[in-house]
């Protein structure tokens, strides 16, 4: 009996001692190509690394360095006034600003790497400096191209936006609206959903990384229960583990749901209540009057208060006949 185990552990070494000779042959036939495959990821590696280092690095304390000469410009007004100071911002001071936000834009604004950065936050910038001049081709040119980002600056430059197709699209004269454009109304409209929607929370904005991570490790507890009650034979203790598990579980889903259920959603009550009358103007200007109401009717539930409506409701409610 000794001598078969000794047999047995000899031919396992033997194999042992195969697979290793196997692997050593292998590696002196093509030594050669892992040492170039080694070399070539060391040199990539130290290629990014002196990339991210000294260029792209250098890149970003460049660009932020430019963004806030510009940013000290237009502030200059607030922090006088937070120190009972009068300071007012001069049109060579917004000329200068303007001129420090466009070349920011052009540099960076079309980098993959600052297009949702600083490049990014110079467009909208340089289009309510031009807005502010009456310059509306060119900050419409700016505001199309920029990404909105945020809860505050996302849904603004979405609204300034729809405002320029709004007023190239109607003319509002004795309080009739004149309209020139079908198109950009349709466009505008697109703006302030998109508004409306950056201002809203996303469902994986309302949950935090805690709740993920104390539900997957429930579900992780679940799986090995359950794997653990497969392998039992006893018909009792396997319907106890399952029990246990469907606890486990409907616990941990239960906790989800009452965080998700309790937690306080963030908006901006103002801001809706704008985008969304301007909304409403824009489809009373299309003659879409039911959609209107709805409006209204969405504003004073969910925002405004009772009451506060009434005239709009009233007036749309004629319109549109009801």
């Amino acid at each position: 009996m000794a001598k078969k185990k000794n047999q047995q552990t000899r031919t396992k070494l033997e194999e042992i001692n195969d697979s290793l000779s196997g692997i050593e042959q292998k590696f002196e036939q093509h030594k050669n190509l892992i040492y170039i495959i080694v070399a070539a990821i060391l040199v990539i590696a130290f290629g990014l690394w002196a990339y991210v280092k000294f260029g792209y690095g250098k890149e970003i304390e460049n660009s932020n360095n430019e963004i806030a000469k510009a940013d000290a410009i237009m502030v200059k007004p607030l922090i006088a006034q937070q120190q009972r100071q009068q300071v007012v911002l001069t049109s060579q001071d917004s000329t200068t600003a303007l001129q420090i936000y466009e070349s920011v834009a052009k540099k960076y604004g079309h980098n993959m790497l600052f297009k949702n950065g600083v490049g990014n936050r110079a467009k909208l910038q340089a289009a309510q400096i031009l807005l502010g001049r009456d310059k509306t081709a060119e900050a419409q040119q700016y505001l199309e191209d920029y990404s909105p980002k945020g809860k505050v600056l996302g849904p603004v430059s979405q609204v300034l936006l729809g405002d320029i197709y709004v007023d190239q699209a109607v003319d509002f004269k004795d309080s009739q609206a004149n309209v020139k454009d079908k198109d950009l109304l349709d466009k505008a409209l697109k703006s302030y959903d998109k508004a409306i929607d950056l201002s809203k929370e996303t469902f994986w904005e309302r949950i935090g990384w805690l709740d993920i991570v104390l539900f997957l490790l429930a579900l992780g507890a679940l799986a090995a229960i359950v794997y653990y009650a497969r392998k039992k034979d006893d018909p009792k203790l396997r319907r106890l583990i399952l029990i246990i598990s469907a606890v486990v579980f409907l616990a941990s889903a239960g906790f989800l749901a009452y965080r998700l259920i309790s937690h306080e959603s963030y908006e901006n009550k103002s801001l809706m209540i704008q985008v969304m009358m301007k909304k409403a103007t824009v489809l009373d200007a299309q003659g879409k009057y039911d959609e209107e109401l709805k409006i209204y009717e969405e504003i004073e539930a969910k925002y405004a208060g009772p009451g506060s409506m009434t005239m709009q409701i009233e007036r749309a409610k004629a319109k549109s006949g009801k």
